[in-house]
C-alpha cells in the first residue's frame, strides 16, 4: 500500500468516511426491468463495494419522463423504485463504500423513441446525438423539472442513499441552461451568469432543503476544450465556483467530452491517460469547500495516485477499470497491482452494449453483470489444479 499512499487515505465528506480516494462513478449500467432495479444491479454494485470502493455511484436516475433514454432507465417520478433501490444500498453500505445515486436529464438530447414523450429544452434546439428535436420549457416546465430533481433526491434519501450527484456534465439539461450557444433565452433563466446558473442553483438548494444538511450533494461537469460552443474551463471555474462559494454542493466530479464529441465520454485506447484531471486541477484552485473527483480515463491505481499527489483532484473515479475488476481497490491496497485484471478501453461491452441498449458487460470479465447468478467475481482455487492450453484468441 505505500505505493498509494495518497489513494488509500481516507477522507471526510459530508459527515461520512470514505475509507478510501477510489469512486465507483456513475454509468448506464442499463440492467433495470420495468424500470425498476433488480438481484442484478445489487450483485453488480455490491461486489464493487466488497472490492474495496470507498464510495459507489449508482446509474443515473431520470427526473421526469422527458429525460428517459434507454430501455434499462429507472422509472421517474415513481415512488414504486424505493424499496427496490433499498436492495440495492445496503448491498453497497453494508460492505463499506457510500452510496450516491446520479440524477439526470439529457434536455435536448433526449430520445422519444424511448421516453415517448418530447424532449425539453431551454430554447428548443435539436440534439447532435440523437434524431430529435425539443421543445422550448416554459416557466411551468422548468419548475415541473427542478421538482423532478428535488423529488429523486428524496425518493434516493428514502431508499437509503448517502447523497445524490447532480448531472451537469456533457450538455446535459442543467449544462444547456449553462451555455449561451444553447440558452437562447431573454427572461430569468437565460441571458447573464446570474440566470443562467439559476436552475442548477435551485434544484441544489432545494434538494438540500428537502433532504437534510447530512445529505451529500454532488455535481458532475465534463470538459470539452476542442468545441467551440461549449463551456471552456475559466467559464466552467467561474459557474463551480459560484455554487461552490454557496456551499452548493460537497464534491464536484470532472469529466471528459459530450454530446458534441460523444467519443471522450469513454475515451478508447486512442485516446492520452487521465483526460478529466486537466479540468479537475482547474477547479482544485477555484473550489474553497468542495472535494474535487477527476474522472475519465484514470484506470489503474498508479494514474490516481499521481492524479492524487499532484494535487489534481482529491479523488478519483475508476469506471471501467473495476468492471474489469471489481477488486482493484483491495488487491491495489494488499499490494498485488500485479493482479488486476486490467480495463482495455476497447468499449466493446461495456458501451459497445450499451449502445445497442442491452445491459452492460466486459470483453476480459464475463462476470460483471452476472454477479447476481455467478456468485460475484471470487473463486475459490480447485482442490486439483490443471495445466490448460489455450489455442488461439
Amino acid at each position: 500500500m505505500s505505493e498509494f499512499r495518497r489513494l488509500f487515505t481516507p477522507v471526510a465528506l459530508r459527515g461520512k468516511t470514505l475509507r478510501n480516494r477510489i469512486v465507483f462513478g456513475a454509468h448506464t449500467a442499463n440492467m433495470a426491468a420495468d424500470g425498476l432495479p433488480t438481484q442484478q444491479h445489487v450483485g453488480y454494485y455490491a461486489e464493487r463495494a466488497i472490492g474495496g470502493a470507498g464510495m459507489v455511484v449508482v446509474e443515473p436516475m431520470p427526473v421526469h419522463r422527458a429525460a428517459v433514454l434507454t430501455r434499462g432507465n429507472f422509472r421517474p417520478s415513481d415512488d414504486s423504485v424505493v424499496p427496490h433501490f433499498r436492495k440495492v444500498t445496503e448491498a453497497i453500505k453494508g460492505n463499506g463504500a457510500v452510496a450516491i445515486q446520479q440524477l439526470y436529464h439529457v434536455g435536448q438530447h433526449a430520445d422519444a423513441d424511448n421516453s415517448f414523450h418530447a424532449g425539453w429544452s431551454p430554447s428548443g434546439l435539436p440534439s447532435y446525438h440523437d434524431s430529435d428535436g425539443s421543445h422550448r420549457m416554459t416557466e411551468a416546465d422548468i419548475e415541473e423539472t427542478i421538482d423532478g430533481f428535488v423529488q429523486a433526491a428524496r425518493r434516493c434519501r428514502e431508499a437509503g442513499f448517502d447523497g445524490v450527484e447532480v448531472w451537469a456534465a456533457y450538455h446535459s439539461m442543467l449544462d444547456q441552461f449553462w451555455t449561451p450557444w444553447s440558452n437562447r433565452r431573454d427572461d430569468r433563466w437565460g441571458g447573464s451568469l446570474e440566470n443562467r446558473t439559476r436552475m442548477s442553483r435551485e434544484v441544489m438548494s432545494r434538494i438540500r432543503r428537502v433532504c437534510g444538511d447530512d445529505f451529500i450533494i454532488g455535481l458532475a461537469i465534463n470538459d470539452e476544450p476542442e468545441v467551440e460552443v461549449a463551456l471552456q474551463r475559466e467559464a466552467l471555474a467561474e459557474i463551480v465556483g459560484r455554487h461552490d462559494r454557496d456551499h452548493l454542493m460537497d464534491y464536484v466530479t470532472c469529466g471528459s467530452g459530450s454530446y458534441f464529441d460523444f467519443y471522450k465520454i469513454m475515451p478508447t485506447f486512442l485516446y492520452p491517460e487521465k483526460l478529466g484531471a486537466d479540468l479537475a486541477a482547474v477547479l482544485k484552485s477555484t473550489v474553497r469547500h468542495a472535494l474535487v473527483t477527476a474522472e475519465s480515463h484514470i484506470r489503474t491505481p498508479q494514474n490516481a495516485e499521481s492524479v492524487l499527489s499532484e494535487g489534481r483532484a482529491d479523488l478519483v473515479s475508476i469506471v471501467r477499470g473495476q468492471i474489469a475488476d471489481p477488486h482493484l481497490a483491495n488487491k491495489a491496497a494488499a499490494g498485488r497491482a500485479e493482479d488486476i485484471r486490467g480495463c482495455l478501453s476497447c468499449n466493446q461491452m461495456c458501451w459497445g452494449r450499451r449502445s445497442r441498449d442491452y445491459w452492460i458487460s466486459c470483453v476480459i470479465n464475463p462476470s460483471a453483470g452476472r454477479e447476481w447468478e455467478w456468485g460475484g467475481d471470487r473463486f475459490t482455487p480447485a482442490e486439483t489444479p490443471k495445466r490448460v492450453l489455450v489455442v488461439g484468441g
